[in-house]
């Protein structure tokens, strides 16, 4: 377990040295690592604990490279415990690299607040939730996603009059947030919401509604380096239905992806779905609900480490909007 937490440690510091050496600068066009953690060792761990890949092809029980549609089932889901008190709801999970810090929303007075917890190692429970101030308005904030070094931060806010997606950054760990900036260049729409990155800082998905369209759906956009403004994004098609598809999240370096739909429901409850294309620059090529993980209830925001092997979302299933986690 030791040399298991010392090789994480260290995959971690190479992590935050290659994302420190890429940050982009600060303002709208800025962008973090994405909030899908990976690390470079072996298999997922047991609850708790780091789940390890090499962040490029999925890896199998034996260790090999694997397709990255070729999935098995995930567990059963728990839910995560110590956020907030039982009749709190918590949705829009995201979590740091080495998983010891795990922000989220959560109302106070009506409106969505970002909120964090964190722990000393990752096999701990998560200690008590901090509202994060220097993050939060008196509109709605919600859908954190942190990037893979915890410097910089995407969520969206409504604070602007339109849901519309911030992007806010820090020096190190240890010092605050700074003032969120818009990030301007992604195009006209009615909302923007969900913001989730790949490892390599270059792609962005999220969840747009524009033009005549009715809901919400994915859209992507790309830049040319870690330090350049957005482009204008356009919508991934191969995932698309005529309701609401929303909550994206990337991993195995962008050749996966899970999300949110009501298409089971023709508008009703939402599940979880997940994608696979051969890689980044490929149109996405198997699509299929998360079975294992949905139920009548609605199952919506996750966030998947870069492995595929462990993931968090939101369900009511238990009466509030909790955070359920499970490992494959």
């Amino acid at each position: 377990m030791l040399v298991g937490t010392l090789a994480a440690l260290a995959a971690c510091n190479v992590e935050r040295i290659l994302a420190t050496a890429n940050a982009p600068d600060t303002g709208g066009s800025g962008g973090g690592g994405g909030g899908n953690a990976s690390g470079n060792g072996g298999n997922a761990s047991g609850a708790g604990g780091i789940p390890n890949g090499a962040g490029g092809s999925p890896i199998d029980a034996a260790g090999n490279q694997t397709d990255a549609g070729q999935w098995t089932s995930f567990g059963p889901p728990q839910i995560v415990t110590g956020l907030r008190s039982d009749t709190d709801d918590v949705l829009d999970p995201s979590l740091t690299f080495e998983q010891l810090e795990l922000y989220f929303a959560s109302p106070t007075g009506g409106q969505n607040d970002i909120w964090v917890s964190r722990r000393t190692v990752a096999s701990d429970p998560w200690g008590p939730s901090t509202l994060v101030a220097e993050l939060s308005s008196p509109q709605n904030d919600q859908d954190p996603e942190v990037s893979v070094d915890g410097l910089f931060m995407y969520f969206a806010s409504d604070r602007g009059g339109a849901l519309r997606i911030y992007m806010s950054q820090r020096r190190t760990r240890d010092t605050p947030w700074g003032t969120p900036a818009l990030v301007s260049t992604l195009g006209t729409s009615l909302l923007d919401k969900a913001p989730a990155l790949d490892r390599s800082q270059l792609n962005l998905s999220f969840a747009s509604q524009r033009g005549t369209a009715s809901a919400a759906h994915i859209f992507t956009a790309t830049r040319p380096d870690a330090s350049a403004a957005w482009l204008s994004a356009t919508e991934i098609t191969a995932l698309g239905s005529v309701w609401e598809d929303t909550d994206p999240a990337l991993f195995s370096s962008g050749s996966g992806l899970v999300f949110a739909s009501r298409r089971l429901t023709q508008g009703g409850t939402a599940d979880l779905f997940q994608a696979a294309r051969p890689d980044e620059g490929a149109p996405f090529e198997s699509l299929a609900p998360i079975s294992e993980l949905n139920t009548s209830f609605t199952e919506e925001s996750p966030w998947m480490s870069q492995d595929g092997k462990h993931i968090l979302f939101t369900s009511d299933r238990s009466g509030h909007r909790r955070i359920y986690e499970a490992f494959r």
